[in-house]
């Protein structure tokens, strides 16, 4: 009996039944309370402000004085474009300073700094004053000297590559428009940081001496002019060049390009790149793009043809037009459809499919483009002979034959697929800038119409 009870006892659970328990109502069932649950708190941890970036706020403010004593207090002055270029090497000393370990290892960084030096002691030693020779060529400088400093950084902080042409071209518009802005509040942090517990008290303190400073300053003048006259005179004669309008306007600019300054060095320099561009997947299909290389073509050949017949074959020109007027109003046509075939070798060449017959119709584009190049150089040349050389048909007769060069990389990016050729047509046509304001442009004009005309 006893061995029976311990059984029943040690009973495994699956074979005992359940209990019934009956349901409890609804007046008895627990009702919800209105407590108020706060959000957890999220404590912010204050980030490191490193001693680059206080090195940076130095800088910056540096640059900002330099900014308003070298452009703007010399806006409207005739020696502007002499500081101008003075304002843009002292601020590429700075940018090496911070970025000497990626700089100095670098080729492209070294040519551009190279080309941008030579504009800027352009600008410096060779503007006349006086006559204002070559101020056509100061006036393009203007913006080429912060553009080509704009590309130099961007391709330096951001680490692309040069064939990456589209992602930088995107930076770079950045950098004037959108960097200036976006990281002025990395300023107020690294100032924030520099006003500890410690710090606050003191500049409380220097703030009440300078305020009590000035109250005495208010009494104790006064009372010394009158004292003695000849320290009054003096007096009178400092206040009376003290223009407090023109001390704003410039604490106001030396603050507006401290802050733009300083956010876009850190922007470039200090901030985390965690996402590239976007990269542009489009093909034209090789129908599509046979069927616009060969109508272009076509419609090329007769156009080479008749221009053949009046520039080479020395065919009368009609109507009694004589060579000067077709000169003159054929060029810039010409230069512009060169420009053309030469954005549709870079699109279909870049986003089109590769096959024989595409690449055999990018040659002959190449081609056709190289004869109306040669017809439009030959055109301006007449020109010259008829009305004389000029800063403009210079600048032009310059530009052609960068076109020139320009066209033989385009045949060698047909069998180099590699060559970064974007890239590489932008720093040719930096440093062909930089040497046409080296042959003193408008002396040169003057030499060939005194001595070849």
């Amino acid at each position: 009996m006893t061995t029976q009870n311990n059984e029943n006892q040690y009973m495994p659970l699956q074979n005992m039944q359940p209990q019934y328990y009956p349901p409890v109502p609804p007046q008895y069932w627990p009702q919800p309370q209105n407590v108020a649950v706060s959000p957890p708190r999220i404590n912010k941890e204050k980030r490191d402000i490193t001693v680059a970036e206080r090195l940076l706020l130095i800088a910056a403010f540096a640059v900002a004085i330099l900014f308003d004593r070298l452009l703007i207090n010399y806006l409207f002055s005739m020696n502007s474009p002499k500081f101008y270029g003075v304002f843009w090497l002292c601020f590429l000393a700075v940018f090496y300073c911070f970025f000497w370990k990626k700089l100095r290892l670098n080729f492209v960084s070294w040519y551009l700094t190279a080309c941008v030096s030579a504009l800027c002691l352009w600008s410096f030693f060779f503007w006349n004053t006086t006559n204002f020779v070559n101020g056509e060529f100061t006036f393009i400088s203007y913006p080429v000297i912060p553009a080509v400093i704009m590309g130099l950084v961007i391709y330096i902080t951001s680490g692309y590559k040069l064939k990456e042409t589209g992602a930088i071209a995107i930076s770079w518009l950045c950098g004037f428009f959108v960097w200036p802005f976006s990281k002025i509040s990395a300023l107020f942090e690294a100032l924030g940081a520099l006003l500890k517990s410690e710090a606050k008290v003191k500049t409380k303190k220097a703030m009440l001496g300078i305020a009590i400073t000035c109250g005495l300053l208010v009494i104790l003048l006064p009372l010394l002019s009158g004292a003695d006259r000849a320290f009054g005179y003096h007096l009178l004669q400092l206040l009376h060049n003290f223009n407090i309008g023109s001390l704003f306007l410039h604490l106001l600019v030396i603050t507006v390009a401290f802050m733009f300054f300083y956010s876009f060095m850190w922007k470039t320099g200090f901030e985390k790149r965690v996402g590239i561009h976007p990269k542009i997947n489009a093909n034209i299909d090789s129908l599509i793009g046979s069927i616009i290389l060969g109508t272009v073509l076509v419609l090329y050949v007769i156009f080479c043809t008749v221009q053949f017949s009046y520039l080479f074959a020395g065919t009368g020109l009609p109507g009694g037009m004589t060579y000067s007027e077709y000169a003159r109003e054929g060029f810039s046509q010409t230069i512009a459809v060169c420009a053309i075939n030469l954005l549709i070798f870079a699109v279909i060449g870049h986003f089109g499919e590769k096959s024989k017959v595409s690449t055999g119709l990018l040659l002959g584009l190449i081609v056709l483009t190289s004869v109306m190049l040669f017809s439009g150089f030959i055109r301006l040349g007449l020109y010259i002979d008829a009305y004389g050389m000029t800063w403009l048909r210079l600048l032009s007769a310059w530009f052609m034959i960068y076109l020139a060069v320009v066209v033989i990389l385009c045949g060698l990016n047909v069998k180099f697929k590699k060559m970064p050729l974007v890239a590489i047509c932008v720093l040719i046509l930096v440093g062909w800038y930089v040497v046409l304001g080296y042959i003193n442009p408008d002396g040169f004009a003057s030499w060939y119409n005194s001595t070849l005309a």
